[in-house]
């Protein structure tokens, strides 16, 4: 929790960061109410849980200055100073350079086979920002100062790309022909779309990056921010909403995208516009997803913005409109009332199920720790109960055996075979101490029967989380179509806007 989703928090409930930010009394009962419901009995106390909160917390404001940040019991009290120095006035930009410049030949140019693309790999971008991480000299953004640096070492444009990944930096050269001017009558349209700039330009950087796997949840991540920020936050009316949906989340994905990419507002602009395109359908299904598991709690604004939908018609500034409905393919229609015992059981069993595997997760962890190699208590010491059966078994044996040679000993009266039984006799009797050692080896590893008893209700405890979730996935499976066909009635009309009645 305390990491993506206390980022989450922080974006969508305080505002745009600034050196004058101070946290109210009221915001930060609200934080502490979130963190405390969020967060494991105790985790607040925790030094581990409090360097993730100062952590989020300093990213959040990273974009404006460094942070003081200190956590009570009931209080979380934040100091904002701005940065002293801008990153070209560094005293560490040459040493940036320089490293660079001694590792070129780990730059990958042509990146993917484009000429415009280059590829700072992970390796050399780990040594860039070792350094940049240990600057303790100056007061300075380090993320805008590694970004400022490789800017300066490739002679980039304000309008050249720099994406700060995990795995590398990769940089996009657009050049002269990227954008075309657009005039004010064509902004908002067809013809200004994506904000002028070249799709080529555009295709090539999606490809690239906003369609890999690691990036399907920022769609989610975007849609979550507009339902929180729009709708439960400022609750805007179904005319409101009709007017501004779609500007609404291009400019959340344009915001959350300048947060990665060079501040190019016009390419972000751009881009996002062509993003949100591409990822339409999956974004609506997000916030479908996300209206409807609301109105599983009862949110009763969230009800009310549904019951539009089975309006038909409204009349508005005396003309008479028909209202987008909540119908499937197949001519089916919903509303608030017939899909809300569905939607309950459905958001219910979802929501049980996850916690259910979280529950099983969790019991897996605590039993992996009772495992010796690669055996669980029980067939550790079944493994041992056999090792030392059969030692007592070949020391049954050897027994017998020592019995017949030493009675042979005894009625014996060569001397030369006397010699021979007596060297046998030695050799029975030191393998008998060597099974006889190896005995109480074993009998020194057996698990100790509280171990046992653990591992035995834990198991348990896993097995009746098990049979819980395979019960709670037949209740899912069969209310998932009807589940699936509210909601892409629910997506259907989230993206339609109401028409005039001629």
């Amino acid at each position: 929790m305390l990491d993506s989703e206390l980022r989450f928090y922080l974006k969508a409930n305080l505002g745009k960061p600034s050196v004058d930010f101070k946290l109210s009394d009221e915001e930060n009962e609200k934080l502490f109410a979130y963190l405390n419901e969020h967060c494991e009995d105790g985790c607040l106390q925790d030094a581990k849980q409090q360097l993730k909160i100062k952590k989020a917390f300093k990213e959040y404001f990273e974009s404006v200055g460094y942070i003081l940040f200190k956590i009570t019991e009931n209080k979380i009290l934040i100091k904002v100073f701005p940065y002293k120095i801008e990153p070209k006035e560094s005293i560490n930009l040459p040493a940036i350079l320089e490293i660079l410049s001694q590792h070129k030949e780990m730059i990958e140019y042509n990146y993917n086979g484009n000429k415009n693309q280059i590829s700072i790999p992970k390796k050399l971008k780990e040594k860039i920002y070792t350094f940049i991480n240990k600057i303790d000299n100056e007061e300075i953004n380090k993320k805008e100062l590694g970004r400022f640096a490789v800017n300066e070492f490739f002679k980039l444009q304000p309008h050249d790309i720099v994406i700060i990944k995990d795995d590398q930096i990769f940089i996009k050269i657009l050049d002269d022909k990227y954008k075309r001017d657009i005039s004010e009558n064509d902004k908002g349209t067809i013809a200004g779309r994506y904000n002028g700039i070249n799709e080529e330009e555009l295709k090539t950087l999606y490809d690239d990056f906003i369609s890999k796997e690691e990036n399907r949840s920022f769609f989610y991540y975007v849609a979550k921010l507009f339902v929180q920020t729009h709708l439960l936050d400022n609750k805007i009316d179904n005319n409101t909403y009709e007017k501004k949906v779609f500007s609404l989340i291009q400019t959340i994905i344009a915001e959350q995208m300048n947060n990665s990419y060079n501040h190019d507002q016009d390419f972000c602009t751009g881009f996002s516009g062509y993003v949100f395109r591409m990822h339409f359908e999956e974004v609506f299904g997000h916030i479908a997803n996300l209206i409807l598991a609301e109105i599983a709690s009862s949110n009763e604004y969230m009800m009310d913005f549904l019951k539009y939908y089975s309006l038909n018609i409204v009349v508005m500034d005396g003309k008479k409109y028909k209202v987008p409905e909540l119908e499937t393919e197949g001519g089916l229609k919903w509303n608030v009332v017939s899909m809300l015992s569905i939607v309950k059981i459905y958001i219910k069993t979802k929501t049980s199920i996850d916690t259910l595997k979280k529950e099983a997760d969790e019991l897996n962890k605590k039993i992996k720790v009772l495992y010796i190699g690669n055996y669980s208590p029980l067939e550790y010491q079944t493994y041992l109960n056999k090792e030392r059966n059969d030692l007592e078994q070949d020391l049954l044996h050897d027994a017998k055996r020592l019995d017949r040679v030493t009675d042979t000993l005894n009625s014996v009266k060569n001397e030369e075979r006397k010699f021979i039984l007596k060297r046998e006799l030695h050799e029975i009797k030191e393998g008998i101490q060597a099974k006889t050692d190896e005995k109480a080896k074993i009998i020194a590893k057996t698990v100790q029967k509280s171990v046992i008893t653990e591992y035995n209700s834990l198991r348990k405890m896993l097995d009746t989380r098990v049979r819980q979730i395979h019960r709670e996935e037949k209740i899912l499976e069969q209310n998932k179509p009807a589940y699936l066909s509210i909601k892409h009635a629910l997506a259907k009309a989230l993206v339609s806007k109401k028409t005039i009645v001629p």
